[in-house]
């Protein structure tokens, strides 16, 4: 009988090898529902059956995404070892470049699409034309119209805006604090999502909260940097910084140039080799993420299932609060870019 790794049903169930571990070696509670998913796995890869065949897929994955969650998704493609997945860093690229690409890759049905990029309508056309063709488009990170992609693999970002909400205001409540927001760009639906969801647990919440400027730094470490600077000389007295994109460096640079000697609590996304040192320099307060290898096996498990009639198009994976005391075990040591 063949032998199975714990690797081999990672790729094809999408879910932790600690899940899997615990699934297998009957260690703590694992949901029926997710037992059987794991015993189909195993049962198909022992057969050769279709997950077997999803093992290494030719398939593209296109993330437009910072610098700190590419090099988790490119650690886990390594770790997995995927030689027919191919990633394209479309990192600060124009929309022109994207559309470009995906207009490329949609030439081919039979490869699976794996896409993190801004929602426009010349790319949701572009990708609506591309699966009335047959082919497979999994959305994530950042969702795009329903019309575009078969799934969405993401966390919930509306709650997740609501959640960085109750964290910043119940540190201030029934006081007049004043909080500034960091954009990356109101074209990622999950910008917009968890912007949306910050604004609207502060005013059902904290009404005493006023939001007083909102700083667009279009995920880059110049761009976040510059309007964090700004934000921070018009209002010196802010109370709270919410960072819903990337940019993390850039944006602890302008915090460390500041004049001001008041530096406000920030909570922003992401643990990864960029945030985890600013978490123990104590520079950022407070990260609300997931494990970003977890769900890219979720999204590659979707890309390549045969067929997704049984699937929910939506799935939201897990997502914490992080401080310096309790650092997440899935950040990858990996060191690049400024992201």
């Amino acid at each position: 009988m063949k032998k199975i790794s714990i690797k081999d049903l990672t790729v094809a169930t999408g879910l932790s090898r600690a899940t899997i571990d615990r699934a297998l070696n009957d260690r703590g509670s694992v949901h029926p529902r997710t037992r059987k998913v794991i015993e189909t796995a195993l049962e198909e890869l022992r057969a050769g059956g279709p997950a077997a065949a999803a093992l290494d897929l030719p398939l593209d994955i296109v993330l437009r995404v910072g610098r700190g969650m590419l090099a988790q998704v490119s650690a886990t493609l390594a770790t997995l070892g995927l030689p027919s997945v191919l990633l394209h860093d479309m990192y600060q690229k124009d929309e022109a470049e994207v559309l470009d690409l995906a207009r490329a890759l949609a030439a081919d049905p039979r490869r699976p699409l794996i896409l993190t990029a801004k929602n426009s309508e010349p790319l949701r056309a572009e990708l609506a034309a591309a699966r009335a063709r047959g082919k497979r488009i999994i959305t994530f990170i950042s969702d795009l119209p329903h019309d575009a992609r078969d799934a969405f693999v993401s966390i919930d970002n509306r709650m997740a805006g609501e959640c960085a909400a109750f964290v910043l205001g119940g540190l201030f409540r029934e006081r007049a604090a004043r909080f500034g927001v960091v954009i990356g760009d109101y074209a990622f639906s999950c910008h917009e999502e968890r912007e949306m969801g910050f604004r609207s647990h502060l005013r059902a919440r904290f009404p005493e909260v006023s939001l007083v400027h909102e700083a667009r730094g279009e995920d880059s470490y110049e761009g976040t940097r510059e309007a964090a600077a700004d934000m921070l000389a018009a209002h010196p007295d802010l109370d709270a910084i919410y960072n819903v994109a990337g940019g993390n460096a850039g944006l602890a640079e302008a915090l460390r140039s500041a004049r001001s000697g008041r530096r406000p609590v920030l909570l922003s996304h992401e643990a990864n080799h960029i945030t985890t040192p600013l978490l123990r320099e104590g520079v950022i307060d407070y990260v609300l993420a997931q494990d970003t290898g977890a769900m890219l096996r979720r999204a590659l498990r979707l890309a390549t299932l045969p067929s997704l009639a049984e699937e929910d198009e939506i799935h939201h994976v897990d997502f914490g609060v992080y401080t310096r005391f309790n650092i997440p075990g899935f950040v990858s040591p990996t060191r690049e870019g400024d992201g």
